[in-house]
């Protein structure tokens, strides 16, 4: 990159210029700092963005807009290489109603080329291009100004070599036939279908520690949660803040009627505002003449063993292509996807739109797992890496 450090913009018109080159070079590398302890949404606290060799820090602290730069990521025309996206993606979807449309993840490239999933940044620069950075201002408060040296530093380190970085891995994929692969997975996990803002409905969804709840339970825990996503929403405070998701919990399985008692319930601050409790209450009700919901029935006895050894044969099945392969195995799928995918092969439940029944990934683990379901193979131990054969075999 250029040894000169441009100024940091600060206003709009610098904004401006920025975004011309961009668009005039089709493309952009860039990162977010953000803070998101005590806020509903990220709060933005400096943009580093690389093209053709440059690298512009953008501080809307000082007063410069982001707008324009998440309308960047969200244009078709525009190149946006990212790592680990997701939190980013929050943020530009939250504060600008931006959605990505033509982005690509170094991070998620690089478990199609055999460096593993999840892999942080300096990791990958260390291992494909040899470059080392110094992470230490990885967290520090990105809300102080002025902005320290170190912290210039490494905020510009963040975009600095993503661009050789994708050129890299994009070779590498491409000469393992992995192309499309990789184009696949990015329209999965990045393309329109995905949503990057909560949603108040399906916020219930996220509540941790629902496993016991009945069905009456969890209508009336949709309709708190949704209460709670929005009341944060509005006060611009953490969910948890308003309400932690055990006395969500809670509320949802006794069900109180009055403010006496829910003012009793664990987690309850003493002095909540009536409007709060009035709403909390008004949603218990709601959720109490609701619809019940009701989760996907478990698998009955009569397949319930049969699945479980499956199972465990399944994951083997894919632990071991992957490492064939060279793919990081969760590109491929979870243990959940595994299961819901054999439990559908084997008549013991519906499962539609798994990510295991279409695609390279149907092709490559898919259709292995079906025929070993259905006995058409069988699995045993090798005496080479990865200590496992595939013996094909009459079904019985």
């Amino acid at each position: 990159m250029d040894a000169a450090h441009p100024p940091i913009i600060t206003e709009a018109a610098g904004v401006s210029a920025l975004v011309e080159r961009v668009r005039d070079a089709g493309q952009l590398a860039i990162d977010f700092e953000f803070l998101w302890e005590r806020t509903y949404a990220p709060l933005p606290c400096l943009a580093q963005v690389a093209c053709e060799g440059r690298i512009d820090l953008v501080d809307p602290i000082a007063g410069a807009p982001l707008e324009p730069l998440a309308a960047l990521v969200a244009d078709p025309e525009i190149l946006t290489i990212m790592h680990a996206p997701s939190a980013d993606l929050t943020l530009l979807g939250m504060q600008f109603d931006e959605l990505p449309a033509n982005l690509l993840d170094v991070q998620l490239i690089a478990g199609f080329v055999g460096l593993g999933a999840g892999q942080g940044l300096s990791t990958l620069l260390a291992r494909v291009l040899d470059v080392r950075l110094d992470k230490g201002e990885q967290y520090t408060d990105w809300r102080r100004r002025p902005l320290s040296d170190k912290q210039i530093e490494y905020a510009r380190a963040d975009v600095a070599y993503l661009d050789a970085l994708v050129t890299t891995l994009l070779e590498q994929a491409g000469a393992l036939g992995r192309a499309d692969w990789v184009a696949e997975e990015h329209e999965r996990r990045y393309g329109p279908g995905q949503r990057w803002v909560p949603d108040p409905d399906e916020s219930w969804r996220k509540v941790k520690g629902q496993g016991k709840l009945s069905a009456r339970d969890r209508s009336v825990l949709q309709c708190l949660a949704r209460w709670r996503e929005i009341r944060a929403q509005e006060r611009d405070r953490p969910a948890a803040w308003l309400l932690p998701d055990r006395t969500l919990i809670e509320i949802a399985r006794r069900k109180p009627t009055s403010a006496d008692r829910l003012l009793r319930e664990r987690g309850v601050p003493e002095r909540m505002p009536r409007d709060d409790i009035e709403a909390i209450l008004a949603a218990v009700a709601e959720g109490r003449d609701a619809e019940p919901v009701k989760l996907p029935a478990p698998v009955s006895s009569e397949y319930q063993g049969r699945l479980e050894t499956l199972v465990g044969l399944g994951q083997i099945l894919v632990a071991g292509r992957a490492a064939t392969e060279g793919l990081a195995p969760s590109l491929l799928a979870t243990r959940d996807e595994v299961e819901s995918f054999l439990a559908d092969a084997i008549g013991a439940r519906s499962v539609p739109d798994s990510p295991l029944a279409t695609g390279w990934r149907f092709a490559f683990a898919g259709a292995p797992l079906r025929d070993l379901a259905e006995g058409r193979i069988a699995l045993a131990a090798g005496s080479t890496p990865p200590y496992l054969r595939e013996i094909a075999r009459a079904p019985e």
